[in-house]
């Protein structure tokens, strides 16, 4: 089996933008010949630390990635805070690898998409890709921590369907006005399709949960696709 090779390089960063308290989208200039699939992602570390990597979601558009690209990151952490520090058109030493991940869609047939927190970030990518059909379940605690809800008619005019939901007790509610976690019989009726393809990214808790509620539902594990994060040892 030939290995894959992946490129490292040194993008430019064009903007920064808050998306909500303590979470920033950052946009990079891509690299010749630069592409990807909504649900990869890209390694992050800076020149003079090669030892410390952060993976992200890539976020943006697939149909813009020969341009630019973007990653949406929690400002949590000195990693983080030292991503958050640099500024457009300067020199800021970051070093990204990738793009790397099989846990993607590329358009075909139903995704159903659910997350919590910044679980949304790859499903961004795949709402923005305007083909096939997807739906999102997505979660917050608050309504202010809710990502990209400014963007949700944008992709329902891709032909996504997406409800949201606000977990935290008396945080208010979201633009649809439900609140509390999501189930998997909710999740499962909001798809309407027992052969939709479940991909599940958020916390651990969450995932195992609503893994287990769509199997008791009759969702065969094939068509359960979960992101694991943290060991990415064999990327290197």
């Amino acid at each position: 089996m030939t290995k894959v090779i992946h490129p490292t390089f040194s993008p430019a960063l064009l903007s920064v933008r808050d998306e909500a308290p303590g979470v920033r989208t950052f946009r990079f200039a891509s690299p010749e010949g630069f592409a990807f699939t909504p649900g990869q992602f890209l390694m992050f570390h800076f020149g003079d630390d090669a030892k410390t990597w952060r993976a992200y979601s890539l976020c943006s558009s697939p149909h813009a990635a020969r341009e630019h690209f973007e990653v949406t990151v929690g400002m949590v952490g000195a990693f983080s805070e030292r991503l958050g520090a640099l500024e457009p058109g300067r020199e800021g030493g970051i070093v990204v690898r990738g793009p790397f991940g099989k846990w993607i869609w590329s358009g075909d047939g139903h995704a159903v998409l659910v997350s919590g927190g910044t679980g949304i970030t790859p499903f961004r990518a795949m709402a923005l890709l305007g083909k096939g059909k997807a739906t999102i379940c997505c979660s917050a605690k608050t309504p202010e921590t809710l990502l990209y809800k400014n963007e949700y008619d944008v992709w329902r005019k891709n032909g996504v369907n997406v409800n949201d939901r606000v977990t935290q007790p008396g945080a208010g509610t979201n633009q649809g006005g439900k609140t509390g976690r999501w189930t998997a019989a909710e999740i499962f009726a909001a798809a309407n399709d027992a052969a939709a393809v479940y991909y599940l990214c958020g916390p651990k808790a969450m995932v195992g949960e609503i893994k287990d509620g769509l199997q008791r539902l009759g969702v065969t594990p094939e068509n359960i696709k979960t992101e694991n994060w943290g060991d990415y040892t064999e990327l290197f």
